[in-house]
């Protein structure tokens, strides 16, 4: 099995990377580094070397698959508290480190400097500490007998401070409260939006709040938060978690690496991949999960997704999602949920009996949100896609977005942050759930508009209507709009004209069609005035060729008829003497004689037309043939005189007579059979006649 992609996971995870940070550092797109994650590609080696070079471990440890591999320590500062000095020991200090005046240590006792330890080793007092070195030695014996002294005072400072650096990480390695689980912030769940608030945890570690949120827990040292309506949780570095409603179940957990708040209860992933659970009883019954990666939280609905990508689901209503493989994220919303596929691929599904958002145009989606407003698919390029949003001015802005690194909804609110950490919203902020900055806020008016899309076109095919237009001049893309609305929507396109499935129009029916131009830059450009122009659909057919080789085969009881098939016909009409008329489904048919009194070798007319259940063909022009209706014809021989004839005749029953009617009976030949004697032909046969030759009267 290859476990390359597992390593390159969990070595972007521990570095806090997303897949378009580790793309941009080897300079390859953000698609072709999904896929070495997926599986789905492999690296060349020299961007195998450049990852391992970047993660500071070896390239066998990445590449061989009996190999595990173990990401570095990475480097953290660490608050060291320094016993009281004199000011001249610190100005000793500062001489050595390099310090300036105003970078000078705090040494009043319990208050704390955070000191670098890798410049710590670079120094002098780190090279005297080791007192059993012969340096050391060389050292000490070069300075001066002053500068001796104020190296000893220092080494008992250092010693000191070592001695309490000691007792530091020790902490911090135990952690609060006997917990030795450790969280670390980094690109999970560190933006919530709620009904009234929003939640975003920066990159050094702060709660940024905006709007109202009123907690009744303490939600500081956060690395984690989530948000489902009025009730938020959130994940401590020690691992325990906290809730908005101060829940002391869950207040009471520990091991937690993610959580997820629902409208009535909260979900816990502990480190062992095992969930806990407090409120909803629907959504609560996780106690039998094992090997979880990620959890999400809805009304009463808990998902879990497992290591290799399968949905675990708890509670009602979702019964198509449960079991699915190949994902890597989902989003929940009072209606519908989505599920991210590793392959950047969106599932939709509803949960309250309401259409869901159309999101089966979406590609290369890392992430995605969904409220009752629509949805929202964050693309790895850090664009953002929008499906099913009535509200236009929402739209145009959220769409507008770039360079996003995390985005989430709730209700008619969409805030999402930068990866420069800027916050952005669009829709309702009744409670000042964000604040936009500059051009965010800017009104449309005082920018440019494009001009209206001209020159609106049409062709159609059997199986499109192909609509063309002019180019607009710094247009983006293009809104194209059907009135009445077609039974499928219609994507938006960079290309000046689009191409309609003809299964989507009504034959005859005629269409307002509206064309708007867009730019990206909506700072810069306005959208376009709407084009408008009236379109009858009319079904383009095609008719079917005629049948041919038209032939017929009679018996006693009916008439065997068979042609020459055609392409695209389903079935074909028979008529026969225009009087009879039926239906044949392949290139044959039977017609019952019954009740016929047909004559053997009489002339009928028959008339076979080729139909087609698409309506993209139509008939083809009746083929006809004037053919004979013959019985068949059996051989019966008669053996008669010392000799044999042969005749053919039609089934049925005949007398002997009326067989002897058809040879040549030799002269003076007398029969002696009874000649009335029936005979039922059937088959081929063969009979012998007896008689006698008479004398001949010679006078």
């Amino acid at each position: 099995m290859n476990r390359l992609p597992e390593k390159l996971t969990l070595l972007r995870k521990h570095f806090g990377y997303s897949q378009g940070d580790v793309a941009e550092k080897l300079n390859v797109p953000v698609t072709d580094y999904m896929k070495w994650e997926n599986g789905n590609m492999i690296p060349v080696v020299n961007k195998l070397k450049e990852l391992s070079t970047e993660y500071g471990i070896t390239l066998d440890s990445l590449l061989d698959n009996t190999l595990d591999v173990t990401p570095p320590e990475l480097e953290r500062s660490v608050e060291i508290p320094f016993i009281n000095e004199s000011s001249e020991s610190t100005k000793e200090i500062n001489d050595l480190t390099g310090a300036t005046q105003t970078e000078n240590l705090n040494t009043d006792l319990g208050e704390t400097k955070v000191v670098n330890t890798q410049m710590l080793q670079e120094t002098l007092v780190t090279q005297i500490a080791d007192t059993g070195s012969i340096e050391n030695d060389r050292i000490v014996r070069d300075i001066d007998a002053e500068r001796k002294k104020k190296v000893t005072r220092l080494v008992a400072i250092i010693t000191t401070a070592a001695i309490a650096l000691v007792a530091v990480l020790a902490l911090l390695l135990k952690g609060c409260g006997g917990n030795e689980s450790s969280v670390p912030l980094g690109s999970v769940n560190r933006l919530a939006l709620g009904d009234k608030y929003s939640l975003y945890i920066d990159k050094n570690g702060n709660l940024v709040e905006h709007g109202t949120f009123e907690p009744h827990s303490d939600f500081s040292s956060l690395v984690q938060v989530d948000a489902y309506g009025s009730h938020a949780v959130g994940v401590k570095s020690n691992g325990t978690v906290v809730s908005s409603d101060n829940n002391q179940d869950v207040n009471s957990w520990t091991d937690i690496k993610m959580a997820a708040a629902g409208r009535t209860h909260t979900v816990g992933l502990k480190t062992d991949g095992t969930v806990v659970c407090a409120g909803s009883n629907a959504g609560c019954q996780v106690s039998s999960w094992k090997n979880i990666k990620a959890v999400y939280a809805g009304n009463a609905i808990t998902l879990g997704i497992t290591d290799n990508g399968t949905v675990m689901v708890s509670g009602e209503g979702l019964p198509g999602a449960e079991g699915m493989t190949g994902i890597k994220s989902a989003a929940i919303s009072d209606s519908a949920v989505l599920l991210v596929h590793q392959d950047g691929r969106v599932s939709a599904f509803a949960t309250a009996g309401t259409p869901v958002p159309d999101v089966t145009t979406w590609t290369d989606i890392d992430t995605a949100a969904v409220s009752s407003q629509g949805a929202i698919g964050l693309r790895s390029d850090g664009r953002v896609v929008t499906a099913s949003i009535s509200d236009e001015k929402m739209k145009k802005t959220v769409e507008g977005w770039s360079d996003i690194r995390y985005i989430d909804s709730c209700d008619n609110t969409v805030i999402a942050v930068t990866k420069t950490g800027t916050l952005k919203g669009a829709g309702s902020n009744e409670y000042g759930q964000y604040e936009n900055s500059g051009s965010d806020e800017t009104d449309p008016e005082g920018t440019v508009k494009l001009d209206s899309p001209e020159n609106i076109t049409f062709s159609a095919s059997t199986a499109n209507v192909q609509i063309k237009w002019d180019r607009v001049e710094n247009a983006d893309f293009y809104e194209v709009r059907f009135n009445p609305a077609l039974s499928t929507d219609i994507p938006e396109t960079a290309a000046n004209s689009v191409s309609i499935p003809a299964s989507s129009l009504s034959n005859g029916t005629t269409y307002t069609v509206t064309i708007i131009a867009h730019a990206n830059d909506t700072d810069k450009y306005e959208a376009s005035d709407p084009s408008r122009i009236s379109y009858t659909y009319n079904t383009k057919t095609i008719q079917l060729d005629s049948v041919t080789n038209i032939r017929g085969t009679g018996d006693v009881a009916g008439w065997h008829l068979e042609w020459s098939g055609v392409a695209h016909a389903d079935y074909y009409i028979v008529r026969i003497d225009d009087k009879f008329e039926d239906k044949a489904q392949g290139t044959s048919y039977y017609m019952d004689l019954t009740g016929y009194e047909w004559l053997d070798g009489s002339t009928h007319s028959v008339s076979v037309t080729a139909c087609s259940n698409s309506s993209t063909y139509t008939e083809s022009d009746p083929a006809t043939e004037q053919l004979e209706w013959n019985l068949p014809r059996y051989n019966v021989t008669i053996n008669i005189a010392g000799g044999s004839q042969t005749i053919q005749i039609p089934p049925g029953t005949y007398t002997l007579a009326e067989l002897l009617s058809f040879i040549d009976v030799p002269e003076n030949f007398t029969v002696t059979d009874d000649i009335y004697t029936e005979f039922t032909i059937t088959r081929d046969y063969g009979l012998t006649v007896n008689g006698k030759f008479e004398e001949e009267d010679n006078g």
